[in-house]
């Protein structure tokens, strides 16, 4: 790693999201994704972090402001990611808890879906 390059513990850079960001939109992507080796499960590969940067089909956020592209590409990453933890949750208490401007399994289109179902995903050595 880099001298200067801070991580969070898992060998994913702390810069990561906003390195994806300049990649994706630099190529007109809809989004990128960083697989990284588990900490848990040595030789798997599962999701370290992604940016979303495709087709919106409803915003939502908590104040009326406006965002520029790089800020709304980063709000609804994370808008994603906390769909995607709350319905993990859900699956397995039983109880779906969102935050106030959540968004829901309607509000996504194609891609966002896949995006997200991305997040689950794992890969073992030699798979895919």
């Amino acid at each position: 790693m880099e001298s200067g390059t801070a991580n969070r513990g898992n060998g994913v850079p702390e810069n990561l999201k906003q390195q994806l960001a300049i990649a994706v939109r630099s190529i007109q992507w809809s989004y990128g994704i960083f697989w990284s080796i588990s900490p848990s499960q040595p030789g798997m590969l599962e999701w370290g972090d992604g940016y979303y940067n495709g087709d919106i089909k409803t915003r939502k956020t908590v104040q009326a402001v406006e965002f520029n592209a790089d800020e709304l590409g980063l709000q609804r990453s994370e808008q994603l990611r906390e769909l995607y933890e709350s319905l993990s949750a859900g699956e397995s208490s039983g109880q779906i808890r969102r935050p106030s401007a959540a968004l829901s399994p309607e509000d996504l289109t194609d891609t966002e879906w896949y995006y997200l179902v991305c997040m689950s995903f794992h890969f073992d050595i030699g798979q895919g």
